[in-house]
């Protein structure tokens, strides 16, 4: 019997990444995109509204991590819920408010209730 449960719950899991999956794929194709085939996005409104999408999606699994390299004088900012990963990697300045952007933003998801 839990060799049995064990293999349904691996199939409920593998059905519920399939489900993200498709999600991503119509929100994607939603803000036509071609920054899904690559690892940074470009274009920083696509990856705040990508990010706010990714968490709104499945709260629980969300991360997001920044790093800096002062050698290199670049930020790159990583959001992931273990099925799907996105970046942005920038080295211009102005771009600290818009990562307080982003951190208020999902502060405010955070202490919302849904």
């Amino acid at each position: 019997i839990n060799a049995e449960y064990g293999e349904f719950q691996t199939f409920q899991h593998y059905f519920k990444q399939i489900n993200l999956f498709q999600t991503f794929q119509h929100y994607f194709k939603q803000i036509n995109l071609r920054a899904m085939r690559k690892s940074y996005f470009d274009n920083w409104d696509d990856f705040y509204a990508a990010s706010e999408q990714l968490y709104l999606d499945e709260p629980s699994a969300f991360r997001y991590t920044m790093k800096y390299r002062h050698c290199d004088g670049k930020m790159v900012l990583k959001v992931t819920n273990n099925a799907l990963v996105i970046k942005y990697m920038s080295d211009q300045g102005q771009d600290a408010k818009k990562l307080e952007k982003l951190n208020s933003m999902l502060m405010r998801h955070m202490v919302t209730k849904s």
